[in-house]
């Protein structure tokens, strides 16, 4: 049955099904042949997968995420990070990888970090004679840290899978986050200096002032949304809900750039992001519970035990698993590997915190790969740069997170320590 279902599944993945459809059918063929449910019960399976207090986080940080794009908040952080930092060697590139940081602080998402780096960096690399592909590549890679940086939906959704506290991850992927952005600033410079890109224009200290106290609502949103959190005045999802609240009121009336128009349109795309994330979870879940009756969590479970294999071992082999996976899959679609391994990491007492900053990070990777590279395709068709130029753009920033991957596993203390400190 696993060999069919799973086998179906690859032909319909392969053939171009729209990519819930085939972990579905795969689980439906699976369950249907081996325990003979009606098919009524796969509805109210995919109900009840979504049907949680914790993943009503999903839809509100997606909104929070769309009201922040258009309300510019993002913008004005971005003008007053690069009033700081675009003068020194490959300032514009490093202005967008921490300002993709600092966005992903506010957003969640990778997709609202690109578009409030990238409309307003990308024409300054373009007026400074940076290479359009290098460019693509800079804003692809950095784009991905909303993945990272809390609060992360991919988090949400891993805690929701794994049981494990979505708060205590949000902290875990802060000192990762910032070790990454500053990882990912090295190359900038050295590209920098041997291209010669000149730096940006110099902004006088009134401007910049100006711009500081601009962006101070904006540097405020993610201070409230984990400052709430951690210090126990709200859950994950109602610091979702809270963030909703602070992008409407500091876009409606500090900013004055949200319209009823513009919060519609805010709606409607949260809703149809929250929609492909939410339906494409209910097909992995029902993968994921049709292999959890035939039984292949618990096979893995004790080939690990009787093969001996280390817990430093096993993370290094579910990396390069992560990688491969991410290059024909995006993040969302690879959590369907995390109820498969879950007995093992239980078996070799694998801190779920660690291993959750791994998985994001490895996913972070795989969507840059190619065949899928779902992030170079969405960068390539915003900014009209063709594929083989971004691919080689993003090479140099691509490198530095498989290294930072592996820092990540060979140094857990990395991801875990803040979690440890702050909730003991």
């Amino acid at each position: 049955m696993l060999v069919f279902g799973t086998v179906v599944f690859a032909v319909l993945l392969v053939s171009g099904v729209p990519i819930f459809m085939a972990f579905a059918l795969g689980g439906l063929i699976i369950i249907t042949m081996h325990m003979g449910l009606p098919l009524y019960n796969i509805g109210i399976f995919f109900f009840d997968s979504i049907d949680s207090w914790i993943m009503l986080a999903v839809p509100l940080f997606m909104l929070a995420g769309q009201l922040m794009v258009e309300s510019g908040m993002g913008k004005a952080l971005v003008d007053a990070l690069s009033g700081f930092i675009g003068r020194v060697p490959g300032g514009i590139a490093i202005s967008a990888i921490v300002a993709s940081a600092f966005v992903g602080a506010l957003a969640g998402q990778n997709l609202a970090v690109l578009g409030s780096v990238g409309v307003v960096l990308f024409p300054a690399m373009m007026a400074a004679k940076y290479d359009r592909g290098y460019s693509g590549g800079v804003l692809c890679a950095s784009s991905q840290l909303g993945f990272l940086i809390p609060p992360s939906v991919v988090f949400i959704i891993y805690g929701y899978l794994t049981q494990t506290s979505v708060a205590k991850l949000f902290i875990a992927g802060i000192i990762p986050g910032i070790l990454l952005t500053v990882l990912l600033s090295i190359p900038a410079i050295i590209i920098a200096r041997r291209r010669q890109f000149p730096p940006m224009p110099r902004v006088s200290r009134q401007e910049q002032k100006s711009r500081i106290i601009r962006a101070i609502p904006s540097i405020m949103m993610p201070i409230i949304i984990l400052g709430g959190i951690y210090g126990g005045v709200f859950t994950p999802t109602e610091a979702a809900s809270v963030a909703c609240v602070y992008a409407l009121i500091i876009g409606a009336f500090v900013y004055r750039q949200l319209t009823w128009k513009t919060i519609w349109a805010s709606a409607i795309e949260a809703a149809r992001l929250t929609s492909i994330i939410l339906i494409l979870f209910c097909g992995v879940m029902l993968l994921g519970r049709a292999i959890n009756i035939i039984g292949l969590p618990q096979v893995i479970g004790n080939w690990v035990v009787s093969g001996g294999v280390t817990a430093t071992v096993f993370l290094v082999l579910l990396c390069v698993a992560f990688i491969v996976l991410g290059m024909i899959m995006d993040a969302f679609a690879m959590v369907a590997v995390l109820p498969v391994v879950m007995p093992a990491v239980q078996v070799l007492g694998v801190n779920t915190i660690h291993l959750g900053v791994i998985f994001v990070v490895a996913s972070m990777i795989g969507t840059m790969t190619p065949p899928a590279a779902a992030a170079i395709y969405f960068t390539g068709s915003m900014f009209s740069i063709p594929t083989t130029e971004i691919i080689r753009g993003v090479l140099p920033f691509l490198v530095i997170m498989i290294i930072s991957l592996f820092i990540f596993v060979f140094i857990p203390d990395i991801a875990t320590w803040l979690p440890k400190t702050m909730f003991g």
